[in-house]
């Protein structure tokens, strides 16, 4: 039953119905209160007519009640002519229904001046505007005239063709196409009548361009106009409206609500007023497909709210919660898009992968076709002015949600200069927010649009994030339930999800199990970076360049560097860059971990990163800085010499109490595999090296001369057996593991030249090819190049080391290298000359295999 309240209440009644929600966004508000405070001493007192009373309006309030809609959005159904107000003194005294009388159609009848007389109806038969009274003539125009919030809208969509309209053959002879709009548009209001200011902001809404009083004088035979008092009425002319009814209108407008859960009265709101939700993003996104199932893969999204709660619970109006247009974004193929005139509808769309990079922002059709005509300093700007945005809207608002009527000026403020939109090519600046979709979205329509960041523009910020804090584990990894402490940590304030454009952090995980940088355990709970698996080559190369970080480490004090000096030093020491792709890495941090044996990172009080030996690979650095110090005084030293000679050289002292051990006679107890102790006639201990034995070389020569002829591979007893029948040498497991490591690796059952040593191999098949055993340089280079059919090798980064000359150094047992320039020849050795035919019996045994 509709509310009685008397004239004394109706303000405070007519404040809770939202009065001023029908004006224009630029109506003067000192103005239109001052009107309103007049019209209430003279607010007639009428009685509810039998119409506003009716079941049908009263049953679709109480059936979509429990719905959750903005307010204004449904209508009472409104008679063809407008009430009158009567001036008369027993009417005052009753009591009326302020629901039958005041809605959203009719309140600006409050803002005009009282009259002496129930007015009458004008109807314009006039083309011209004199006849119409000067008053209504300004509010007629001020209304026609588009608000500066819809006159903002892009300049792409103002065309016919972008209208929602659809055309058939007849036609109405005379008729505008503005006129059959505007009919169209009256054809959905109840009695075919609107006012004329709802007419004007619906129409501007719906097509995007203004609507003239010229244009509907022009049309009378279509659109009639009554005033009723200074309050404009438009509706359809009786005889075009029987003309209608036996047939179709020219000009079918498709409705920007869902005409099968919709009634035919509703509304959509001017602005689009949606609830914030706040439900789990995996089962909403189930529900937003099974709802385009049912409407064909399209559907409006003014009308949602109403759609979804005909199939699953209503939504709430959350406070902690997520614009529900934004939810929708976040839903993988499914997207939002201006379909016609401004009509925002919901469609199936197939949209890439987070896998795909985000670090290159692509421009929409809009942007890309603004920026084909314009030179590429502008695009970059385009590109530099949505990294800014982008950090506005991370660093100067609560939720990354901004009031798009604020954004100019927290533009000012963060970056000190006016943000024009002339600057980028554009001519309002909701075009060039628009031009950069992949950054921002606009939410909502009219005066209460919010400037907030794009789903992907989302996760792309939570995963650089989470990979920064990744980097600083020890394990590259951490449990899921620690990443808001870790967030908070990083960021220095409270870790809340929202601020991510989701509700949960499960929903945020989800949208990283695409990506290949990172790798989710949910059983265990834990995400972890990615590693790539080492190839054989890149393992070896790894192998070789710890052992020149203990050759570079040797020559500090405390064999540490810091982490940033470590590049320029390493060029330093060895004459090129040290590149990490050689070693199958992506970072200089990951390559350190493939070797912890070697260095560990560490923080000094500062903060700062050192990389420091462990203390194996100190033992290793101390001794080769003793054979050094010993081959340097004729390969021999005094041990009582050793200390003084050792801070000498190398300017710091050998401290073997930091080592481990008591003594400096028990540090060289640890080196005796390279070191002995020599005492001499003069009963003085002399320290000496243990050089490598003639035989050890040509051991490792008898071993890759076998392989060598098994084409580089065969397995470890037919290698064995080959040794002892040829050379009357015994080879053991522990042999290939130890002493001919650098030249052999044992796989499984097998026995394989290392990278160098296949090089090696390639080198004296070219060279015994030719038929010599001595060649250039230079000449052996192009015989190379062509005999494999590529102008780049030999490629040393194939072999595991980083420069041709250091291949060559690593194969000093098979090839030797004399000169320099011009005159530099490589050689066989020895063993090598004679012609390395294949072995008929170890290649087909290593087959069958």
């Amino acid at each position: 039953m509709p509310s009685i309240v008397r004239q004394d209440s109706l303000c405070s009644h007519v404040d809770q119905l939202r009065f001023f929600d029908f004006l224009e966004p630029n109506f003067d508000f000192k103005t239109a209160m001052s009107r309103f405070e007049r019209q209430v001493s003279w607010l007639p007192l009428v009685a509810p007519t039998a119409e506003f009373n009716s079941s049908s309006s009263i049953e679709n309030t109480t059936t979509l009640d429990s719905i959750w809609q903005p307010k204004s959005t449904y209508l009472p159904i409104l008679p063809e002519t407008p009430l009158s107000f009567v001036d008369d003194h027993h009417q005052q005294q009753q009591e009326i229904s302020i629901d039958s009388i005041i809605d959203e159609r009719n309140l600006s009848n409050l803002l005009s001046p009282p009259q002496q007389q129930t007015p009458a109806f004008i109807k314009t038969s006039s083309t011209t505007r004199s006849k119409l009274p000067i008053r209504s003539q300004e509010k007629n125009s001020r209304a026609i005239s588009p608000s500066p919030y819809e006159s903002s809208l892009p300049s792409q969509k103002r065309t016919k063709s972008s209208t929602n309209i659809h055309e058939s053959e007849q036609i109405v002879p005379g008729a505008s196409q503005t006129a059959l709009e505007v009919a169209a548009l009256l054809q959905e209001h109840p009695g075919y009548m609107c006012p004329m200011l709802t007419l004007v902001q619906e129409y501007q809404s719906r097509f995007c361009k203004p609507l003239h009083m010229s244009e509907l004088n022009t049309a009378r035979d279509i659109i009639e106009i009554q005033y009723n008092g200074h309050m404009g009425f438009a509706r359809l002319a009786p005889a075009f409206r029987a003309t209608i009814e036996s047939d179709t209108l020219p000009v079918r407008l498709e409705r920007p609500y869902c005409t099968i859960h919709c009634p035919m009265n509703f509304v959509v709101s001017s602005t689009l007023d949606l609830p914030f939700v706040r439900l789990s993003l995996q089962i909403f996104s189930e529900n937003v497909h099974f709802l385009l199932s049912q409407h064909v893969g399209s559907m409006p999204l003014g009308s949602f709210v109403q759609c979804y709660s005909h199939y699953f619970p209503r939504l709430i109006d959350d406070e902690y919660g997520i614009p529900l247009e934004h939810y929708i974004t976040c839903v993988k193929n499914v997207e939002i898009v201006t379909d016609q005139g401004v009509i925002k509808r919901i469609q199936t769309t197939i949209t890439p992968s987070f896998s795909v990079p985000l670090n290159h922002m692509a421009l929409d059709k809009r942007s890309t076709s603004s920026s084909s005509s314009s030179s590429s300093s502008s695009t970059c700007s385009l590109q530099t002015f949505a990294r800014e945005v982008i950090d506005l809207l991370k660093q100067q608002t609560k939720h990354c949600r901004l009031p798009l009527s604020k954004f100019v000026t927290t533009y000012h403020m963060k970056y000190s200069r006016h943000c024009r939109a002339a600057d980028y090519g554009f001519d309002k600046i909701l075009d060039l927010l628009l031009a950069i979709p992949n950054a921002v979205q606009v939410l909502g329509d009219g005066n209460k649009r919010i400037l907030t960041l794009t789903h992907r523009c989302q996760v792309k910020r939570f995963f650089n994030d989470l990979v920064r804090i990744l980097k600083n584990k020890p394990q590259r990894s951490m449990a899921i339930s620690e990443i808001p402490n870790e967030f908070s940590n990083f960021s220095k304030k409270p870790f809340d999800i929202i601020d991510f454009g989701v509700c949960f952090l499960d929903d945020l995980i989800g949208e990283l199990k695409d990506n290949k940088e990172v790798v989710i355990d949910q059983e265990f709970g834990i995400i972890k970076l990615y590693r790539k698996e080492q190839t054989n080559v890149e393992k070896f190369a790894t192998q070789i360049f710890a052992d020149d970080i203990i050759n570079m480490f040797r020559h500090q004090q405390d064999f540490n560097i810091p982490f940033q000096r470590f590049i320029p030093m390493y060029h330093h020491h060895f004459g090129y860059q040290c590149r990490v792709q050689l070693y199958g890495c992506l970072r200089l941090i990951d390559l350190f971990e493939e070797i912890p044996h070697i260095v560990q990172i560490i923080e000094d009080k500062n903060g700062e990163r050192i990389i420091q030996l462990t203390n194996d690979a100190i033992h290793q650095a101390v001794l080769l800085n003793i054979i050094q110090l010993i081959r340097q005084h004729d390969g021999s030293i005094v041990f009582d010499q050793l200390m003084k000679f050792y801070s000498e050289m190398f300017r710091f002292e050998l401290n073997y109490e930091e080592m481990g051990f008591d003594s400096i006679e028990s540090m060289l107890e640890s080196m005796q595999n390279k070191l002995t102790c020599v005492q001499t006639n003069k009963n003085t201990v002399v320290i000496r090296v243990m050089e490598e034995h003639h035989s050890e070389v040509v051991f490792a020569r008898n071993v890759v001369h076998i392989l060598m002829e098994a084409q580089g591979e065969t397995t470890i007893w037919l290698l064995k057996q080959e040794m002892a029948n040829r050379y009357r040498r015994e080879l053991k497991i522990e042999d290939c593991q130890n002493r001919l490591k650098h030249y052999v690796e044992l796989i499984g059952q097998n026995v394989r030249l290392t990278p160098p040593m296949r090089f090696a191999y390639e080198v004296v098949k070219g060279m015994r090819a030719c038929g010599l055993d001595k060649m250039n340089y230079e000449d052996f280079l192009i015989d190379y190049q062509l005999r494999h059919g590529n102008p780049n090798c030999p490629n040393p980064a194939e072999y595991g080391y980083p420069t041709i000359d250091r291949l060559f150094n690593a194969i000093r047992i098979v090839v030797l290298t004399r000169g320099h320039r011009q005159t530099k020849t490589i050689s066989l050795t020895d063993e090598f000359r004679m012609h390395i035919r294949p072995s008929y019996s170890l290649h087909f045994n290593n087959n069958n295999s």
